[in-house]
């Protein structure tokens, strides 16, 4: 792997179209890597192939004393099963440049929100988990134009994102603070305006904790806000033991909005993985709980799944 991420260094240096750059670039500055995922999933009695391969690379480079160059990419290809056709998709889910500083960092282009990192308490599992954060642009995992600053000291961290896309503006702030040594708590809030829509407003207020002893995890999530003119309420948990090689993890997921049942979320779902160096495979089962809807595919929204799935990453 590594011979392979040296190719990759020394062709990214060729094709700097700078001379005088392509001299002073530092190779061992880049790194590459990915991942190839087969996954099958079960829902309402249909199977849906699910497989994708990511490719990613990211780098730094020293500009001087007080100023670190930093930048990232990543892109995923997936092959959707449509009936008789058969597409792929290329999703990007990483693609910012910014600097780093002895003042925190700071980057722009499509990345994580400032909220992303208290999300990702709970969003653990390999497949069932973190659904209930996506209807808002500012408090979902990554966004489209966004200006992220962050910073570290200690035990306390801050966040804050803006969301500039033209037809969804928006940002957020997160503070998380190492309470105890296995505690931590956090708080964030995040909003945006859909621009191109005549809906109201949306906003997200969230407190969340997680507790770690060991190969124990036990984490939380409360969220409360409005999508548009309807007030909502959710929240998330996930509990998590590893031993040797093996995870086994429970996930509980619930979202209800005011008079839009069509995106509610109730389930509960159970986890088995195993890892052996770079490959892991997994086996995940999701019991839909009353009204929900977030079957991945089916007749049935209120549908149960099962999902399987091997990964080797490089």
């Amino acid at each position: 792997m590594k011979k392979l991420n040296k190719a990759l260094s020394i062709t990214l240096a060729t094709l700097v179209s700078m001379p005088v750059l392509a001299d002073k670039l530092n190779i061992e500055d880049f790194s590459f890597g990915g991942r190839v995922e087969a996954r099958g999933v079960v829902a309402d009695s249909d199977f849906d192939d699910k497989s994708r391969v990511r490719f990613n690379g990211q780098g730094k480079h020293q500009v001087n004393d007080d100023i670190t160059a930093v930048a990232k990419f990543e892109f995923e290809l997936t092959q959707e099963d449509n009936s008789a056709d058969t597409e792929v998709k290329n999703n990007t889910r990483y693609l910012y440049v910014g600097v780093e500083t002895a003042y925190g960092t700071v980057t722009y282009g499509t990345q994580d929100n400032a909220v992303t990192y208290l999300t990702d308490f709970t969003d653990m599992a390999e497949v069932f988990s973190g659904s209930t954060n996506e209807y808002i642009t500012a408090s979902g995992d990554r966004a489209e134009d966004t200006i992220l600053y962050s910073v570290a000291k200690g035990d306390f961290k801050f966040n804050a994102s803006a969301n500039l896309k033209a037809t969804e503006n928006g940002g957020g702030v997160m503070v998380a603070y190492q309470l105890l040594d296995h505690v931590e708590v956090s708080t964030g809030y995040a909003a945006t305006e859909a621009l191109d829509t005549e809906a109201d407003s949306s906003d997200v207020y969230m407190v969340g904790a997680r507790y770690t002893q060991g190969d124990f995890l036990l984490s939380g999530l409360v969220q409360t806000g409005s999508l548009a003119d309807a007030d909502f309420n959710a929240f998330d948990a996930y509990a998590a033991y590893a031993f040797g090689q093996n995870n086994v993890n429970i996930s509980y997921n619930y979202y209800s909005a005011d008079d839009q049942n069509n995106i509610d979320i109730n389930y509960v779902a159970f986890e088995y993985a195993h890892y052996i160096d770079n490959m892991a495979v997994y086996a995940s089962y999701k019991v839909a709980l009353s009204t929900d809807t977030s079957a991945g595919h089916g007749n049935n929204d209120n549908a149960d799944e099962f999902q399987v799935g091997a990964r080797y990453s490089f």
